[in-house]
């Protein structure tokens, strides 16, 4: 029975602390939140702030671990690569893990290294900075430790950069947000792994986001990209080299790409050293390449022998179950659904009395359904139709307007997948 410290104790930590219970092993956790899932699912515990690296090294001596790590996660990767060194367990780099900390940091390091990288960029750590700089339109504003699209906005005039700049500063955890060029082009994914010396790409694939006529938000992921071997291989060379440069020694990273249409290169946007989320790590690879990222990311953090070969190559498609801004007040049971119409699962993020919003970003949706075709066209329409059907399991009953978003949240400008460089 190996003891295994997980560093963070919220919902991302939660699939990897009930998966090393599973495996007749001790998950202990620390989260500065008393109250945190985690702290509750744990063999043990202890309220210790993921940040105060020593507090968290101390109570990991106590122990005698045998591991330690984190999940889905960028914060907490400092802590883990520190404690990691001092407890020559498995770990990043600690210069990798402060780097990991801001995304204008990784934009720079890439910069440095040769990656492409389009246009102007730069940081901000007051919105009075704007004032020192010319912006060209458009642009994207970005918080420089953001997730998930918080605080991202498309600028496409100078009419609408103050609300940008303000809005990205209002969800910066640290303090600083920067500006990047758009880039035309066709957006994906990237899903990859390292492991014993060796970058496994595992899934290139594409993201659809677009906003029908109608008003539909359709947001979702698909694999194979349906793009030819040649254009995949530029972006996996691109990936390897980012990660090279990035001195990423180990696990997932998860990237997001645009092929310009321009010159057909594959600019990165945005770069995560975690696993990717919306079902991409937990559910499309496993289902779409044959690999257990979860399983494989404890095997490694116990520096234990792990085959992390590809074994299939399936056409998976996800739709985000965004439907129109209410209360749900019925979810009705969904089980019989698994195994018809190209459906693999359909994943949950809300239950009953939860609001389901206006979408700004990914907080604001009902979950996932994922689905399985033979090929990747047809894997996404089943997905679409899937959605539509769904939409009948999931009953929401109407609410007014002012309370369909949640404060800080600015409607009136683009948000979401922005075509732009990291």
């Amino acid at each position: 029975m190996k003891k295994i410290l997980v560093i963070g104790g919220g919902a991302y930590q939660i699939p990897l602390i009930k998966r090393i219970l599973e495996n007749g092993d001790q998950a202990y956790c620390v989260d500065a939140n008393p109250n945190a899932a985690g702290l509750q699912v744990a063999t043990a515990g202890r309220v210790i702030d993921v940040l105060d690296k020593d507090a968290c090294l101390k109570y990991a001596e106590s122990l005698g671990i045998d591991a330690v790590m984190t999940y889905g996660a960028t914060i907490t990767l400092p802590t883990v690569a520190y404690i990691g060194k001092r407890l020559q367990l498995p770990a990043l780099p600690e210069a990798t893990a402060e780097l990991s900390k801001s995304k204008y940091a990784i934009k720079k390091r890439l910069a440095e290294h040769g990656c492409n990288i389009q246009g102007d960029f730069f940081e901000m750590t007051s919105p009075k900075d704007a004032d020192d700089h010319v912006f060209t339109y458009p642009c994207v504003i970005k918080p420089s430790d953001g997730s998930g699209s918080k605080g991202v906005c498309v600028v496409n005039d100078a009419s609408e950069l103050n609300a940008a700049v303000e809005f990205a500063f209002a969800n910066a955890r640290f303090g600083s947000v920067y500006k990047e060029d758009m880039i035309r082009g066709e957006e994906y994914t990237v899903e990859a792994y390292v492991c014993n010396g060796t970058t496994y790409v595992y899934a290139i694939i594409k993201t659809t986001f677009e906003k029908t006529a109608d008003g539909e938000i359709v947001y979702g992921h698909r694999t194979p990209s349906g793009l030819p071997a040649e254009a995949e291989s530029r972006i996996s060379a691109e990936i390897k080299q980012a990660i090279a440069a990035l001195d990423i020694t180990m696990g997932s990273v998860n990237f997001d790409v645009i092929l310009s249409e321009d010159d057909g290169k594959p600019y990165i946007i945005d770069c995560g050293i975690r696993i990717g989320q919306n079902l991409i790590a937990s559910h499309i690879v496993p289902y779409a390449r044959g690999v257990n990222v979860l399983d494989n990311t404890i095997r490694l953090a116990l520096g234990e022998t792990v085959d992390a070969e590809p074994k299939e190559n399936r056409c998976i498609a996800t739709r985000l179950l965004i439907y129109r801004p209410g209360t749900i007040t019925e979810i009705r049971d969904m089980s019989g659904l698994i195994g018809t119409n190209g459906i693999r699962d359909v994943v949950m993020r809300k239950t009953v009395g939860d609001v389901q919003r206006e979408y700004q970003d990914k907080s604001d949706t009902c979950g996932w359904v994922i689905t399985e075709g033979n090929t990747p066209d047809e894997a996404e329409a089943l997905a679409g139709k899937a959605k539509h059907m769904l939409e009948e399991y999931i009953v929401i009953t109407p609410i007014g307007k002012e309370s369909t978003v949640d404060e800080g949240k600015k409607p009136e400008l683009l948000r979401g997948r922005g075509k732009a460089s990291v």
